[in-house]
């Protein structure tokens, strides 16, 4: 009797548990309505592929272990006539080089990934748990999961300041307007070097990743006392993803203001 009710409880545990996980599950989302039927098409090189946005996705890979429905931006439609076989855009990959298939009809079933047929050949930014399967198709077609940076360090060398602001120009257009400092609101000391990152996806907006980009950095400071002052002087230099930039250095003098030197 004893070991009745001991499997009886092991089991009621386990109902709860599962209960549990499917109450907090993060809903997909949902098909919209209107949705458009997208169908596979064979393109030049004999593959199938989903036509989206004038871009041809053909398939690439699957599952890495795992991931949350959160990771799901947006339901575009669905495949053929099956309107459980889906389509999602991903929240991670901002620039749409992938989308996700999955049938939302059977619990069990693994979502496949189609990648963007243009970005054959390039080493590109992949999400975390997509997989490749290495289909000779591809090619050399490369991916990382870590976003690449570059990286510029900026020295204070001036009083009273306790943010740092930028406008980052990338071949010479807008790319990016942030701002540096501590988590406390401190007051930066003399020598204090700050960084300032140029991330992957704001450089292949306006570049190659793999390839030299030309960067212009004009700064400002908020003071102290929560004035906004530009710095005088800009900063100007080709760059790569993974590389990093330390010779800049604000200073101020009461002829110039704050100055921005290069060294």
């Amino acid at each position: 009797m004893m070991n009745t009710k001991i499997l009886a409880l092991i089991l009621s545990g386990a109902f709860l548990m599962s209960g549990c996980s499917l109450i907090n599950r993060t809903p997909a989302p949902d098909l919209p309505a209107g949705a458009p039927s997208f169908t596979q098409d064979s393109n030049g090189t004999g593959e199938a592929v989903i036509s989206y946005n004038g871009r041809e996705y053909a398939f690439f890979g699957t599952l890495k272990n795992s991931m949350s429905n959160d990771s799901l931006r947006e339901c575009i439609g669905y495949v053929g006539d099956d309107k459980n076989e889906r389509i999602y855009t991903l929240m991670e990959d901002t620039f749409d080089n992938y989308i996700m298939v999955k049938n939302t009809n059977g619990v069990m079933d693994q979502p496949g990934f189609y990648r963007a047929t243009d970005t054959k050949n390039k080493d590109i930014l992949t999400p975390s748990y997509i997989e490749s399967l290495g289909y000779e198709s591809w090619g050399s077609s490369g991916l990382h999961y870590e976003e690449r940076t570059a990286v510029i360090g900026v020295v204070c060398e001036a009083d009273n300041i306790i943010e740092i602001g930028y406008s980052i120009d990338i071949n010479g257009e807008n790319s990016n307007i942030g701002g540096v400092r501590y988590g406390n609101m401190g007051v930066l000391k003399h020598g204090d070097l700050l960084t300032i990152e140029i991330l992957e996806r704001s450089v292949i907006k306006h570049a190659e990743p793999d390839k030299p980009f030309n960067v212009r950095v004009t700064l400002s400071v908020i003071q102290k006392d929560g004035q906004t002052v530009e710095v005088n002087g800009e900063f100007t230099h080709d760059m790569m993803l993974g590389g990093y930039f330390r010779q800049l250095e604000i200073h101020y003098s009461e002829c110039e203001g704050y100055f921005l030197v290069v060294n």
